[in-house]
């Protein structure tokens, strides 16, 4: 039997390895209004044969270019973590709001919607905003030392990790707290953090979100949302509703203030001015404590 030809196992290697799709140029538009939205998707090879799938949404124009300030500089960045067995898609509101608030947000995916099981994409996400395909609609767009990371209930236990290994400028923690594994680690974050929690969470109850946000360092700040529950962090709240957990706001309230709570942090902290813990105050139906 003759041996295979060199392009034929070149071939082989590249279909079970996976091949990545080609960077985009320019992306889907979601939504019009003063600042227009649009998203893309990127593949990021990962651990020399994976392909980590990454949902990008930005600023945009009204044909899906990014949109840049008048003085052309780059803009800040967030990795968003998903929570555990919720799909990225579950936080699309978000990241939503934060593009239109000027803010390239980058959702990483993970196997079987689980963030644990592959930690390190978000920082495969962070990747792909620093240092971008070529000529894709990411090249400059990005400033690399103002990028955030956030995550959502499991999505913050991963999203602390991360912060703690290097290369974010600020963590927010939203219905979540670290791992207890990584207590020891805690006092070395050296990052402003945002604990964002719901009054009536019955998953990340409020007294330990209290009780793990004291840990942080300074400068910390923890923020209480009146009325909210777990899953508002999310696209629905029937899961709370079928568990005996409802909230007392509606889910776009709750939408509104998660959004301007973390955009208030994300603006004060990427640009080296604390936690924003005063303009934080500002937003209705919040408790905050700031260190």
């Amino acid at each position: 039997m003759k041996p295979a030809p060199l392009s034929l196992l070149l071939a082989l290697v590249a279909a079970l390895s996976g091949c990545a799709l080609p960077a985009p140029t320019s992306g889907k538009l979601l939504s019009t209004g003063p600042t227009p939205v649009s998203e893309a998707f990127f593949e990021v090879r990962a651990r020399h044969t994976d392909l980590v799938s990454v949902r990008v949404l930005f600023p945009s124009d009204a044909e899906g270019h990014p949109a840049r300030p008048a003085d052309g500089a780059p803009l800040p960045g967030l990795v968003l973590v998903h929570g555990g067995f919720v799909p990225p898609e579950g936080y699309l509101w978000l990241a939503e709001a934060l593009a239109a608030r000027g803010y390239v947000v980058a959702m990483p995916s993970h196997p079987l919607d689980l963030p644990l099981s592959a930690i390190d994409n978000g920082h495969f996400a962070r990747e792909l905003l620093t240092s971008p395909p070529e000529d894709s609609l990411l090249e400059g767009l990005v400033h690399p030392s103002r990028i955030a990371v956030a995550g959502h209930s499991l999505g913050g236990v991963v999203s602390a990790k991360l912060a703690l290994d290097g290369g974010f400028a600020a963590l927010a923690l939203l219905a979540s707290y670290p791992d207890p594994a990584d207590a020891e680690r805690i006092p070395s974050l050296t990052v402003p953090s945002l604990s964002l929690a719901g009054e009536l969470d019955c998953l990340s109850e409020l007294s330990r979100v209290r009780e793990e946000a004291s840990r942080l360092p300074a400068p910390s700040v923890l923020a209480v949302l009146e009325g909210v529950t777990h899953f508002q962090f999310t696209s629905s709240d029937q899961r709370d509703v079928e568990d005996g957990c409802a909230p007392t706001v509606p889910l776009d309230t709750a939408h509104e203030r998660i959004a301007e709570v973390l955009s208030r942090f994300l603006h004060a902290a990427l640009a080296g001015q604390g936690t924003g813990a005063d303009d934080i105050r500002q937003v209705p139906g919040t408790e905050v404590t700031a260190r």
